[in-house]
């Protein structure tokens, strides 16, 4: 099966039931995100940004590209938590895993997750530098991150303020985490 990873401007009229000139208009106005060919300045739209405009307008989602959106990559070296892969491969979730900082950035460029889950606890990362790094760049402007809270953290309001969607203590049932990244996918 091959995977669509941009549309044309009359593949996304089709899905939203318009002509392809509303496309381009939403596109020229700034309300859809895409870039141009060369050449003939035709335009392409990536299927995550294309998802992302659909629920920002509470349009449906068709199913083919709504898995396109179930991505995540997990960033731990845990063996607890490489567990979770199997139960969220069973919500239809795709799972990539990350055991450093440098294999997790060159995995955010290159396999555009919707969601970030972050263990604090990994060795020689600093979550806050990560999140910081996360929120200033644009292009991960949609990104959810799920931070894993060291074990014994007294105050997971700090996670939250430096730019974290969520926080779960490193102790929590794998089920519990399963949870919580399903609705931070489907919100």
């Amino acid at each position: 099966m091959s995977e669509v990873h941009v549309l044309t401007t009359g593949e996304a009229a089709r899905y939203c039931g318009v002509n392809f000139r509303t496309v381009i208009r939403w596109i020229e106005r700034g309300q859809l995100k895409a870039y141009k060919l060369p050449g003939r300045g035709d335009h392409r739209i990536c299927v995550e940004d294309f998802v992302g405009f659909l629920r920002d307008n509470a349009m449906p989602v068709p199913a083919e590209l709504g898995s396109a959106t179930r991505k995540v990559l997990l960033v731990s070296t845990a063996p607890e938590l490489a567990g979770c892969r199997s139960l969220l491969q069973q919500a239809s979730v795709e799972v990539e895993i990350a055991g450093d900082s440098f294999s997790a950035g060159a995995l955010l460029a290159t396999s555009k997750p919707a969601m970030l889950v972050l263990d604090t606890s990994l060795e020689g990362l600093n979550g806050f530098q990560v999140l910081d790094c996360v929120r200033s760049r644009s292009d991960f402007s949609a990104l959810s991150v799920l931070v894993i809270a060291p074990a014994g953290e007294v105050n997971p309001q700090r996670w939250l303020d430096a730019g974290a969607d969520a926080v779960v203590a490193a102790n929590c049932d794998r089920n519990e985490l399963v949870g919580r990244i399903n609705l931070l996918l489907d919100a």
